[in-house]
């Protein structure tokens, strides 16, 4: 019996020996497709990687090279942007020739990249729509990562604020949760304030949910006395914003001053309608 326990354990031992000789040798698995077209060879396009604790236990983390990104892809496409759009927005490619407000935009953008710095003024577009407010500031945000190598999130509020409005009816625990990181991210963009909220009397925005206001003040509150860069865009004026709510509205305009433009003109959109 004794002959044949060793005779068993020598066997495991060769297997064992033999598995670690082959695991140097045999060809890892191909990674498949990323499905979000962000390819990463660290992670094999999950966005996850196994890292070791201290304590010796293994445990799945956000992969460093690209979840961040997947997220941004993923937000995007909640949004209606497709990541190849986000991509083109740049500086370069916005002509700044089309019309005076164009001119003034991308000036303005250039002036706010030159004088950035951490935590420091943010940066607003309001007005008609069609007129590359979105273009413009996206831009901006992608030139902060490239030469600053800072983070940036961006914030569609139209596909963002219902969840949240429907989490502040909800659980506080689930609120602050989905909260925390608009409240908290180093440079944040708010596209589109106030879209499809309300109704217009008189050229006026009215009649806001306030529950949403209350949404938006918290959010936008947080970010002001923590002096969080904030970038928006909005069909609105920053006047019209303080018709809405005098609170709201004085301090977004003091989170962007003097870096906001009201812009007008013709809707680029439709240009070539006649």
């Amino acid at each position: 019996m004794d002959s044949m326990k060793g005779s068993v354990m020598a066997m495991i031992m060769d297997m064992a020996a033999q598995a670690r000789q082959n695991s140097g040798t045999v060809a890892p698995e191909p990674a498949k497709p990323a499905k979000d077209g962000i390819a990463c060879q660290r992670c094999g396009n999950t966005g996850w990687v196994a890292i070791t604790r201290d304590d010796g236990t293994v445990v799945m983390a956000h992969c460093p090279d690209c979840f961040e990104r997947r997220q941004v892809a993923h937000r995007l496409r909640n949004s209606g942007i497709s990541p190849k759009d986000y991509a083109r927005y740049t500086l370069a490619s916005f002509d700044g020739s089309r019309s005076e407000s164009a001119r003034k935009m991308k000036a303005m953008a250039e002036s706010w990249l030159e004088d950035h710095t951490l935590n420091g003024t943010g940066f607003g577009l309001f007005g008609r729509s069609g007129m590359g407010k979105t273009h413009i500031c996206i831009a901006v945000c992608q030139e902060l990562t490239r030469r600053f190598g800072e983070p940036h999130f961006y914030f569609s509020y139209r596909a963002e604020i219902p969840n949240l409005v429907k989490a502040s009816r909800s659980y506080s625990d689930d609120y602050d949760a989905a909260m925390k990181k608009w409240k908290t991210c180093q440079n944040l963009y708010i596209d589109d304030l106030f879209k499809f909220s309300g109704r217009m009397e008189n050229g006026k925005l009215v009649a806001i949910d306030r529950d949403e206001l209350k949404v938006v003040f918290d959010l936008i509150n947080a970010r002001y006395l923590n002096h969080l860069t904030t970038l928006f865009s909005s069909e609105y004026s920053v006047g019209n914003l303080a018709r809405i709510d005098e609170a709201l509205g004085s301090r977004i305009y003091e989170m962007v001053n003097p870096y906001a433009l009201r812009v007008e003109g013709q809707n680029q959109r439709l240009a070539g309608l006649g």
